[in-house]
């Protein structure tokens, strides 16, 4: 298997076990601010120690700073839409299944954007994991 293959395959269980722990504070009904805001210091401190461990300077364009602020204001309003969700009666077991389908969103605007190509197969694999997802959420 490559490599691109086995850090995708990790990063799907390790976003699993995000998402679980996402579910068990809302669960026990914190407050999705102070939850969110523990949640994204570690994330950062994750990306300082990952700057440490690489020796890597600091260094990112204005026109890709623009791009990654837009990302976690996203991702932010993403996270605090979810956990609203579940805090409000929702089950995991459907809520999740439902916001897979961002993989949908990101296939077709790569398609759109970066003018990847749309190939058969991929059609039918981006329906293949849609009709799961409304599936596996009824």
């Amino acid at each position: 298997m490559n490599t691109p293959i086995i850090l995708a395959i990790s990063a799907l269980f390790l976003g699993g076990l995000m998402k679980f722990f996402w579910q068990m504070g809302m669960e026990n009904r914190v407050d999705i601010p102070s939850f969110f805001v523990v949640d994204a210091f570690f994330m950062f401190l994750c990306a300082m120690v990952l700057i440490v461990v690489q020796k890597q300077q600091f260094t990112l364009s204005p026109r890709m700073a623009i791009i990654a602020a837009l990302g976690g204001i996203f991702g932010a309003a993403s996270i605090i839409t979810i956990m609203r969700a579940i805090k409000s009666g929702g089950e995991g077991s459907i809520v999740y299944p439902i916001v897979s389908l961002e993989t949908a969103v990101a296939v077709i605007l790569a398609f759109l954007v970066f003018r990847e190509p749309m190939t058969v197969t991929k059609i039918v694999g981006l329906g293949l994991g849609v009709t799961s997802i409304i599936v596996l959420s009824r």
